[in-house]
């Protein structure tokens, strides 16, 4: 499956994206990611160094105590340490990733627009959680618009008296 080649953003788009960074910036709204989609080799988000650096410590650490002291020594910390990597690893990584995708979306659109594009993430309400708009099926448009009408800027509802 080929993707089209993604369209500049128009006016409207800048309007409703301003409105939208107002309300992430009050706390009016939050971004929720899926860390499983995004830590990915695709990903527009994915730092390998994140997911390697962890692992070669562990590889260097049993082996320095495999030479050290024992075979068996090197073999149990070896073991347990990477146990203990799948299990909590993701959830010491996922602040970093999250910190990640909010500082590189919300200043720009062209980042934001490649961003919903590949999905991952979803714009939620803080006022009620249970209303969200997901990447990349939702609308963010309509969702600010919806939701943060009183934030977007004065701009956009000029030029649709004008259309209409």
């Amino acid at each position: 499956m080929t993707k089209l080649p993604l369209q500049p953003p128009t006016r409207e788009d800048l309007i409703i994206f301003q409105g939208l960074q107002r309300a992430l910036v009050e706390k009016k709204a939050f971004i929720k990611i899926n860390f499983k989609r995004l830590n990915k080799f695709k990903s527009p988000f994915f730092n390998p160094w994140e997911n390697v650096l962890p692992l070669l410590i562990i590889l260097g650490l049993s082996l320095s105590l495999m030479i050290v002291k024992s075979l068996m020594t090197g073999t149990i910390v070896l073991m347990v340490l990477c146990v203990g990597y799948a299990f909590l690893m993701p959830y010491f990584l996922e602040p970093f990733m999250h910190n990640r995708v909010v500082k590189r979306i919300v200043p720009r659109i062209e980042k934001f627009l490649i961003a919903w594009r590949y999905g991952g993430f979803s714009i939620v309400l803080t006022a009620d959680p249970r209303y969200s708009c997901q990447a990349p099926t939702g609308n963010w448009q309509q969702f600010t618009q919806a939701y943060f009408s009183d934030l977007i800027p004065q701009g956009m509802d000029e030029n649709s008296n004008d259309n209409g």
